[in-house]
């Protein structure tokens, strides 16, 4: 067994803090003694111990001494103070000899600073184990920690011709059942939930993740005209709710900012903590396509003809211009097929 295997049984224990750890990274540790792994620990919710700790505790209960561990950690330890104490400071004390760490962590609070500290305390640090999966998996936290704006995710259900409604406007169920479990998987990964007005006149959603472990979504509306204003519709019963409008009405129990242009919303949402959006309201994703980062789109086996199109916006002529996306993963459910991608242009 080597780094690498260790490493990847981190970011496997890191995986269980999805969708509980925001704005925070996902993180995974293991401690391995004479080859062998005497600690586990993971960050399992915003404010709660970090990975690195709760391995350790783990460790030491079971009565291991850490003099001359190695840890495997899949983001560089903290170095400052936040809701918790610094994990580098943890680290040095409890007398490991070696540190594997995947990646860097690109916050300007830490940023290589916990590496050198390390090195200065003697401690072996080998970096870039596994950097890619780590990356790949902490995709939200980066674009959040490097811009302060959110990750935007473009959630579709569509007819293999791509349309999201009829032309009267209907649209249940376009997905079947399994394509819809699927959506609240979706749902857990991110922090806020956007549609547009229409969503909420046709359809009245809780806007809810209705799966285990899933953390409180922000709900986010955008209703130009204040078409749900004082309305009795379910996503204003419980929970935070931002409308963004134009409109001078006034919203119970939503907090209201007049503001329409995407660029801002998402610039306002960043400023408010919120590292991740996904937006599901059909009419609005044009609007947002330029600043998306992934698109989750579910292709019903149904076909319309003529119908509502999400992507009318774009109005292309020419083949070569048309918005390209790059293939991640396909997934078939018989009656539906699950597609990711992301744009192109994202690196």
């Amino acid at each position: 067994m080597n780094d690498e295997y260790f490493m990847s049984l981190a970011l496997e224990l890191a995986k269980k803090g999805e969708g509980g750890v925001n704005p925070n990274p996902m993180v995974g540790a293991v401690i391995v003694k004479d080859g062998k792994v005497i600690g586990k620990g993971y960050h399992q919710y915003f404010g709660d111990k970090h990975a690195e700790v709760n391995a350790i505790e783990d460790a030491k209960s079971k009565g291991h001494s850490l003099e001359g561990a190695t840890m495997y950690v899949t983001l560089e330890p903290c170095s400052h103070w936040g809701k918790q104490p610094p994990c580098v400071d943890r680290i040095i004390k409890e007398g490991f000899s070696r540190v594997v760490i995947a990646m860097e962590d690109p916050n300007p609070l830490v940023n290589g600073k916990s590496i050198e500290k390390l090195k200065k305390a003697g401690i072996e640090v080998k970096v870039g184990i596994l950097k890619e999966e780590a990356r790949k998996l902490n995709e939200i936290f980066l674009k959040y920690i490097t811009t302060k704006t959110p990750f935007v995710a473009i959630k579709l259900a569509l007819t293999l011709d791509g349309f999201i409604a009829t032309k009267t406007f209907s649209s249940k169920w376009i997905t079947g059942k399994k394509a819809r479990e699927k959506v609240q998987e979706l749902r857990k990964k991110y922090m806020a939930i956007m549609v547009g007005a229409n969503t909420i006149l046709k359809d009245d959603p809780k806007l809810t993740c209705r799966i285990e472990g899933c953390t409180e979504k922000v709900k986010v509306i955008l209703d130009r005209h204040g078409l749900t204003a004082n309305g009795n519709f379910r996503a204003f019963k419980n929970g935070k709710v931002i409308v963004f409008t134009k409109s001078e009405k006034e919203w119970n129990n939503a907090e209201v900012i007049r503001e329409t242009n995407p660029g801002r919303i998402l610039k306002i949402l960043g400023e408010k903590g919120i590292d991740s959006v996904l937006i599901e309201g059909g009419r609005i994703a044009c609007q947002f396509l330029p600043f998306a980062n992934k698109l989750h789109l579910f292709y019903g086996n149904k076909l319309f003809g003529k119908g509502i199109s999400p992507f009318e916006c774009l109005n292309v002529d020419k083949v070569s211009d048309a918005f390209k996306v790059e293939f991640l993963k396909f997934e078939s459910f018989r009656d539906s097929l699950y597609v990711e991608a992301k744009p192109c242009s994202q690196e």
